[in-house]
């Protein structure tokens, strides 16, 4: 009789413990969860950071360069184009240039734009920067896109200067999955997996000074 009763409460024991081991299983499954989530916001918002900065600097440079920029040397820049290839000659940080600013100005842009392209693809996953003039850059329905349109009838000069942005989120853009059920975000990510703008920076609003 006393064997059975050991045995009946080993058993219950036993059963307890499974329980809590379970219950501790998903304990610890919710906070990895939650740690996981919490180094993805974190990535990103390191990521958010970056890409101000990047464009602070672009726009800096450029209105420190105001004769080129406003000849257009700088509008057109795609760092999907590759990073320009810039010889030690026309490396200001390697050889001063002592010629004329006409002289010395396109050399800094190309400079200038081999940098950015350099620190686009080693800051951001899938990143992407374009300098264009755009009167369109922001669309209610679709938002940021990539295209440069110059507003119709308006001289290229009066078309704001603007820099643009994106890289490959690491959040997917599925409401119930990273963010709530119903809500909307801007994709990161075009059909094919492309970055999409998403910072966007006026560098001249588009008036002729």
């Amino acid at each position: 009789m006393g064997q059975s009763r050991c045995r009946e409460a080993a058993g219950f024991t036993m059963l307890e413990a499974l329980v809590a081991i379970v219950v501790l299983a998903f304990g610890v499954l919710g906070v990895a969860n939650l740690l996981i989530k919490s180094y993805r916001f974190a990535q990103q918002s390191s990521y958010d950071i970056v890409a101000l900065q990047i464009a602070n600097d672009m726009a800096e440079r450029m209105r420190a360069n105001d004769d080129v920029t406003n000849a257009g040397g700088y509008s057109g820049f795609d760092s999907n184009n590759g990073i320009p290839t810039v010889s030690d000659a026309a490396n200001p940080y390697v050889t001063p240039c002592t010629g004329a600013p006409a002289v010395c100005a396109p050399l800094t842009a190309t400079f200038d734009q081999a940098e950015w392209a350099r620190q686009i693809k080693n800051s951001l996953p899938g990143g992407r920067a374009v300098v264009c003039r755009d009167a369109t850059a922001f669309n209610v329905s679709t938002g940021y896109d990539w295209g440069c349109t110059a507003a119709p009838g308006v001289p290229q000069n009066k078309t704001p200067l603007v820099v643009k942005i994106g890289w490959v989120s690491r959040f997917t853009d599925t409401g119930g999955t990273d963010m709530p059920s119903g809500t909307k975000m801007a994709d990161s990510r075009s059909a094919t997996g492309a970055a999409t703008p998403q910072i966007v920076l006026i560098v001249l609003p588009g008036v002729d000074n």
